[in-house]
């Protein structure tokens, strides 16, 4: 998608660079390494927890609000069933990368890199669904009241972690991410939540992707 109607395709965009380095990550794993295989776990959780939010946050908060609109959401009735497909790729993933950091070998990176592939496959598909069908509606609807109760219930909920999200949203991001981001969230607060939250990201996940 080259124009960012919402922040959801913007994180979609993170979702999609994230995957792509671990794949490359796992491509040239040093076999023995745990030290590696530490860091590559540490990223993969966060990566994993913010999997989890934005698609919780989509179930509990945003569906049931465009729900509340008179918008057709006749073209997405299937998206639930691509949320569960996702979740069990997610795990099957999650479970690899735990037993390359149980033991760093060869073929624990190999099959990590398997499991990380199947689970690209079943979430780019799912994004291309939602950036399809879905995503001119959630931007045409942003604006009714149901959707920005929403919005400020997701704000809210991730409000903890808000400094790490912003930070890993930049990260390796183009400039048309960027202008995205930056539609959505002011300047001000990208740099206060950014600079001043976000260090657990600056300090643990953001080396992994500059270590060779």
């Amino acid at each position: 998608m080259t124009e960012h109607l919402t922040l959801n395709t913007v994180v979609h965009a993170a979702f999609r660079r994230t995957l792509a380095r671990f794949d490359r990550a796992l491509e040239t794993f040093p076999a023995g390494s745990q030290t590696r295989a530490d860091q590559l776990k540490q990223a993969w959780d966060f990566f994993d927890e913010e999997l989890h939010h934005h698609h919780h946050y989509e179930e509990e908060f945003f569906w049931p609000a465009l729900e509340k609109t008179d918008a057709d959401l006749s073209a997405v009735i299937d998206l639930d069933d691509e949320h569960d497909a996702m979740r069990a790729a997610l795990t099957q993933a999650t479970a690899a990368m735990a037993t390359l950091a149980t033991g760093p070998v060869a073929s624990a990176a190999t099959n990590a890199r398997a499991a990380i592939d199947h689970l690209s496959t079943v979430l780019l598909d799912h994004l291309a669904h939602e950036e399809r069908d879905l995503e001119p509606i959630s931007a045409a609807y942003k604006d009714a009241p149901p959707m920005r109760a929403a919005l400020a219930q997701v704000k809210k909920a991730h409000l903890k972690n808000m400094g790490n999200f912003v930070e890993w949203l930049q990260d390796g991001a183009d400039d048309t991410d960027l202008a995205g981001m930056r539609k959505e969230l002011p300047p001000p607060v990208i740099f206060l939540f950014g600079k001043l939250a976000g260090r657990r990201y600056r300090r643990d996940i953001a080396p992994t992707w500059t270590t060779t």
